[in-house]
């Protein structure tokens, strides 16, 4: 395998990872977050894990885990606000990764 199909499967990954975590949004808070919020939520934390090299051999899972962190502060915490799951999830990454 090349180095740039690994490069693309780790950046799939964390496109996946981002996708699932606008799905959760949409399942547990449906009164408070549109799909138009959703779908910019997603896009939003893909480029900003993009702009933080998470596609690195290094840093992919740590994204991955970060943003179910995230799925499971909006599930524990039904207080929990989309701003602060993506801030702590962007916080974590950036205290964790390499």
């Amino acid at each position: 395998m090349t180095s740039k199909n690994t490069d693309l499967e780790r950046r799939s990954k964390v496109a996946e990872a981002c996708l699932d975590f606008g799905a959760h949004l949409l399942r547990v808070r449906t009164s408070s977050v549109t799909a138009d919020d959703a779908k910019s939520a997603v896009k939003d934390l893909f480029e900003w894990f993009a702009s933080q090299d998470a596609f690195s051999e290094g840093n992919t899972g740590i994204a991955i885990h970060a943003i179910g962190f995230g799925e499971q502060l909006l599930e524990s915490r039904k207080s929990a606000t989309l701003d602060e799951a993506t801030e702590a999830i962007q916080k974590l990454y950036a205290d964790l990764s390499a």
